[in-house]
This record gives structure tokens, sequence and C-alpha cells, in this order.
């Protein structure tokens, strides 16, 4: 039987996978949808690397061209539990993006066959514990992204995800199911979110937020994960009224909380918005080149270790963020030395931060203040 800390924790990959397709990305759910990379396994898709096939349970694919880099896809990995994570995971972590990166499909110029590399994959890590130094001294020196979600800021995205987690888990005890049916649940949660994005679900109504019957569709979605399920051998499955209702009621609770960035470093920031709306209306208004400030705010006063603002001072819009706790303690360390390292950082790795707002590219420009 899947533990509820398991469960919680592909509960939070599918919440995640919703925010991942905000973002720019979309969810890849089937072979079919690239018969080169990607295989049908007895428990899900696989993707295919040099040495062997590997479970992608949750796998983005950047829907908007990336300028000089090949198509980018995200592994999404998310550990709900009470301990930190630690070196093994990343080193799991790191071990699938090293050999999938070295997969290469053949192109044919003449007679000769030419290996070529199609896609750049990485790895995104969650954790809503943290992770341990070790674990954080690996990511950083193997570009594996680590987000941690310990933060109070994500307690409402992270309580839904568990309460959810445990009406599963407690369905799938009354009905005697077991294994758990992951591949069904995931499907559900897919349709109910709107991630499914496979061609076979094209007749699929779609769900307007606002509309109130948006329950009774998600619903509706969500009881043709039997039909679409990809796993192959699952031949116990949960009711479908009780999963149906379930989904849908983590669906309604999904608000725009949490928006991923992508800066000029081997990371990826999960940004807290005060409000989402304010950060439109700006692009709206002066266009998708941003040039803003970044500072650093103590826990006591905010939720988030850093913040974003305008760099003209108008503060129109706020994003909260955290860094990977070993290279803000880093820079933190030495009072002395605090000042100069938070500027080299920002100067560095945060000169250019890029994020994705109904299907346009942002870039938020790191504008260094004059010295007064």
């Amino acid at each position: 039987m899947t533990s509820l800390e398991q469960l919680r924790g592909y509960v939070l990959e599918e919440v995640l996978a919703r925010l991942l397709y905000e973002s720019g990305y979309r969810l890849l759910v089937s072979e079919t949808q690239d018969p080169e990379a990607l295989r049908q396994g007895a428990h899900g898709l696989l993707v295919r690397g040099r040495g062997t096939d590997h479970q992608a349970d949750v796998l983005g694919e950047l829907t908007l061209p990336v300028p000089f880099s090949l198509p980018l896809r995200v592994f999404v990995e998310a550990k709900y539990r009470a301990a930190k994570t630690g070196l093994g995971d990343v080193r799991n972590a790191h071990g699938v993006i090293h050999d999938v990166n070295e997969h290469h499909s053949t192109a044919s110029a003449g007679a000769r066959a030419i290996p070529m590399r199609r896609y750049h994959y990485r790895y995104v890590l969650f954790s809503t514990s943290g992770f341990t130094k070790p674990a954080q001294q690996f990511a950083l020196a193997q570009q594996i992204s680590l987000v941690d979600l310990s933060s109070p800021g994500f307690a409402g995205l992270l309580g839904a995800a568990d309460r959810v987690a445990q009406g599963l888990h407690d369905l799938a005890e009354e009905a005697q199911v077991s294994p758990f049916p992951t591949g069904q649940v995931r499907t559900a949660l897919r349709l109910a979110f709107d991630t499914w994005t496979n061609g076979e679900s094209d007749d699929i109504d779609d769900v307007d937020a606002g509309d109130a019957v948006s329950f009774q569709r998600r619903a509706s979605r969500a009881r043709l994960a039997n039909q679409l399920n990809p796993a192959q051998r699952e031949f116990q499955t949960l009711p479908l009224d009780r999963l149906e209702s379930l989904t849908a009621e983590l669906a309604g609770r999904l608000d725009a909380n949490l928006v991923f960035a992508f800066p000029s470093a081997p990371f990826v920031l999960a940004l807290r918005p005060s409000d989402l709306s304010a950060l439109d209306t700006y692009v709206a208004r002066r266009g998708p080149e941003v040039d803003v400030n970044i500072q650093f705010v103590t826990r006591r006063e905010v939720t988030g270790d850093w913040m974003i603002v305008p760099a003209d001072s108008s503060r129109a819009f706020q994003l909260q963020f955290s860094l990977p706790a070993l290279l803000e303690d880093w820079i933190l360390h030495d009072e002395r030395t605090a000042a100069r390292r938070a500027r080299g950082i920002k100067a560095e790795l945060l000169s250019s931060i890029s994020l994705f707002r109904n299907g346009r590219l942002i870039r938020l420009q790191y504008e260094r203040p004059p010295r007064g």
C-alpha cells in the first residue's frame, strides 16, 4: 500500500504541474506526443536515456522557444515529508538528468546518420521540509534545482494537497484497493486541473474557473481517468464518484500564489506574488522588459527572504522568493561582507530572470541602484 507520505508527494507534484503549466509549460502525458523520446511503461510514462529508460511522473516542456538553446524539458519531483530531503534523492535526480541528456536521436545527412540531441532536460526537486547541507552542495555543483517549500507562505498550497491526499488514502482503505492506483489518480487530477494534454482529450470541455458549474465540469473531466490512464498494470481502481469529487475539490482550491521563474543560474525561483494582477497590469503598461531591484528582507518582516520590486521605486508589484539556504548562508555569514556578496549574487546570478505569463515571455532585469 502506498504510504500517506508518498501520496502527499504525488498530489503535490500534480499541483506543481498545474503551476508549471501556468508558467509556460505543457505537461507530457503520452508517448504519442514524442515517440522518439518517450515510451509507455507499465506504471506510466518513461523517458529514454542513453543507458536506460526513466520514470517521468511529471515532465513539462516549455512551449516558447529559448534563444540559442535546445527546447527545454523539466522533470518535477516533490518530497512531502517531515525530514529534510537528503543527498540520495539529489544524486538520483542527477543520474536521471545526466542519462537522458546523453540520449541522441538520429538525423540523416545523405547516406550518413548523425546523432543529435533534440531537447535539454533539467530537474527540479521540491521539498516541504528543506534540504540537508550535502544535498544542497551536490545540487549546486551539478545544477539540480532545489525549491524549499518550508516557508509559511506555502502553507495554503500544502494544506490543500494534504487534505486531498488524506481523502484519497482513506478512500483506498475503505474500498480495499491495493496496490494504490497512482496512474488513475494522476490522470484524474490532470483532467480536473486541465493539464492533460494528449490529443485523446481534445473533445473534453474546457473548464472556466469563474463558471458556476465548474465543479461539475471538473468532476466530469475526471470521470475519464480510467479510460485515459496510461499505467498499464492497474487492475484495481478507486470508485470514480468519490475520486471525481476529491480531484474537483482540489482543482477549485488552486490559485495563483506561486510563479516559476528562471534566472541566469542553475536553479529555479518560486516567486510568491503579493498580487499577481499588479504584475500583469505593470507589464501591460510598461512592456515585457522590466527593470527591477532585488532587496533582502528579514524573515521577521515578511514571509520571503528576498523581494523583487520595480526599479522605478513605485513598488507597483512585489515578488518574494528564497534562495537556496546554502547560498543564502554564505552571503549572510559575515556581516562585514554580506552587502558586497549580495550585490555580486544579484549582478551575476540574478541579473536576468525570465518568467511566462499569458503566453508571453517577461524578463526582469536587475538594475543596480546608484550609490548615494
